[in-house]
C-alpha cells in the first residue's frame, strides 16, 4: 500500500491513529492489510461490568458503567475495527435503552452485534430479531394473533433489510402477522415462541402466499425475491459509514457480487469495501465527519489519556450521539447530523478538557520550547492528522505566535484545543 492509503485505512477503521500500524501496512497489499485489521482474535474477550449484566441496582448507573466500559474498549483493543462495527450495527439495529427493563438487555444486544459482525447477515438478523432488547423496543412482545403489532415488521423491512419502494404496506401487515407469537417469557428475560398467540393462517408477502412464520420472512428477504435489494441496502449502509454517503451504483455493484457469492458473508463485504479503489479516492478521503463517539475516542487516544480522564460519556450526548440512546429506530446519520452550533460548542468543551488533562500529565509539553512551525508539526503528528491544509496550519501557527507574543500562560492548552478543533481532526 501507498503510505497515504495506509493512513486513510487506519483512520477509518480505528478511533485514533497508531503510526506503527500505518508503518506496518505500508509494506503489504490492500488485501493483506484488511486481513490484519480484521483479525479480531487479538482482542481480549469482552468483559462488561458485572453489574450491567445482572438485574438489580439502578439502571441509569448500570448503563453509564456499560457506556464507559465500551468507550474504554474502543480506546484499548488492538483491533478497534471490531468496535467500529459494533457501533455501526448499534445504529443500524437501533434500540433506545429508555424502553428496556434492565441494563443487561442492552449489554446482550451489543454482544450479539459484536459477535455477529463478521458472520452472515442472515445470522445477525435472526439473532437481533429475538433479542429481548429488540422485542421490547419494537413491541413484538405484544404482537399476538388477535392483537397484531406492526412495529417490528415495519422496521425490519424499512430500516433493517430494505428501504421504501421494495415492499408494500400490505407486506408489512402480513409480516406482522407472521411475527405474532414471537415474544418474551420469564418476566421479559428470554425469547419464547408461543404457538397459541401465533397467526398460523395463510399470508401473502412479496406476492408469495404461504403460512408464513417470522423467521421465514428474514430468510426470504436475504435469500429470496428481495435478495439483491437487501444486499444493495446493506452494502450501501456499510460503505456510507466507512467511506462516504450515497455511493454510485457501480461501486455498490462491485460490493454486492462477492458478498452474495459468499452467502452474504459480512467479512467478504468489508474486504470488498476496504480494497476497492474508490475507498482510496478523493471523494472518500474527504467524505466523512467524525461522529461524536469516534472523535472523542480519537482525541483521548491521541492525547494518551484514558476515558476516566476525559469522560466522553458526559459530552457526546450534547454532540448528538449518546450510546444506547439513539433517538429513533433509524439510528444516527452522518456528516450534517454532527454539525450544529450546540454540537460544536460541546466539542470545544471536550477539546478543552483533553488539553487540560494533557497539561496535567505533561504530555507534549516540549512544544512550548519549539519554534512555532516545529511545534505545529509536533501537534499534527501527535493528534494523528496525516496532513494539515495550508489554511489550518497557518491558523494554528498564528494562534500559537499570538499566544507567545502576549506571554500567555495558556499557550499549550490553547494550541492543543485549536488543533483538536481543526477541520482535519473533525474528518475521519
Amino acid at each position: 500500500m501507498l503510505r497515504a492509503e495506509a493512513e486513510h485505512l487506519v483512520r477509518r477503521t480505528s478511533f485514533g491513529v497508531d503510526w506503527a500500524v500505518v508503518d506496518a501496512l505500508v509494506s503489504v497489499s490492500r488485501s493483506d492489510a484488511v486481513d490484519l485489521l480484521l483479525d479480531f482474535d487479538l482482542n481480549p474477550a469482552p468483559a462488561p461490568p458485572a453489574d450491567a449484566t445482572v438485574e438489580g441496582g439502578t439502571m441509569w448507573e448500570q448503563i453509564r458503567g456499560l457506556t464507559r466500559w465500551w468507550f474504554e474498549r474502543m480506546l484499548t483493543v488492538p483491533r478497534p475495527l471490531e468496535e467500529h462495527l459494533a457501533l455501526f450495527w448499534h445504529s443500524h439495529f437501533a434500540v433506545n435503552a429508555n424502553k428496556l427493563e434492565h441494563a443487561w438487555q442492552a449489554a446482550d444486544l451489543l454482544d450479539r452485534l459484536r459477535r455477529g459482525s463478521l458472520g452472515t447477515f442472515d445470522a445477525l438478523l435472526h439473532s437481533t430479531s429475538i433479542s429481548p432488547a429488540m422485542l421490547l423496543y419494537l413491541d413484538n412482545h405484544r404482537n399476538e394473533a388477535l392483537r397484531p403489532n406492526e412495529n417490528y415488521a415495519r422496521e425490519l423491512l424499512e430500516l433493517h433489510t430494505l428501504s421504501p419502494g421494495h415492499y408494500t404496506e400490505h407486506d408489512i401487515i402480513e409480516a406482522a402477522r407472521a411475527w405474532s407469537g414471537h415474544g418474551l417469557a420469564d418476566g421479559y428475560r428470554s425469547y419464547r415462541f408461543t404457538p397459541s398467540e401465533h397467526d398460523a393462517g395463510s399470508k401473502s408477502i412479496f406476492g408469495i402466499v404461504r403460512s408464513w412464520d417470522g423467521p421465514q420472512v428474514i430468510d426470504e428477504i436475504v435469500g429470496g425475491v428481495r435478495r439483491e435489494a437487501c444486499a444493495r441496502f446493506v452494502a450501501t449502509k456499510l460503505w456510507s459509514y466507512f467511506a462516504y454517503p450515497n455511493p454510485p451504483s457501480h461501486v455498490v455493484d462491485d460490493l454486492v457480487v462477492p458478498y452474495l457469492v459468499a452467502g452474504r458473508d459480512l467479512r467478504v463485504l468489508l474486504s470488498a469495501i476496504f480494497t476497492h479503489d474508490a475507498f482510496y479516492g478523493a471523494t472518500a478521503r474527504q467524505g466523512l465527519v467524525r461522529a461524536p463517539v469516534h472523535w472523542s475516542v480519537a482525541c483521548t487516544a491521541q492525547a494518551r489519556l484514558d476515558v476516566f480522564d476525559t469522560q466522553p460519556e458526559l459530552y457526546v450526548g450534547t454532540m448528538g450521539q449518546s450510546l444506547f440512546f439513539p433517538l429513533t429506530p433509524e439510528g444516527w446519520g452522518n456528516n450534517a447530523e454532527w454539525i450544529s452550533p450546540i454540537a460544536m460548542w460541546s466539542r470545544a468543551d471536550f477539546a478543552r478538557r483533553v488539553a487540560n488533562r494533557m497539561n496535567v500529565n505533561d504530555y507534549l509539553q516540549e512544544i512550548v520550547d519549539q519554534p512555532v512551525p516545529t511545534a505545529v508539526e509536533s501537534l499534527r503528528r501527535a493528534m494523528g492528522i496525516p496532513v494539515l491544509s495550508p489554511t489550518s496550519r497557518r491558523a494554528i501557527e498564528d494562534q500559537l505566535a499570538a499566544e507567545r507574543a502576549a506571554g500567555s500562560t495558556d499557550e499549550f492548552r490553547n494550541a492543543v484545543t485549536v488543533t483538536l478543533l481543526s477541520p482535519e481532526m473533525q474528518l475521519a
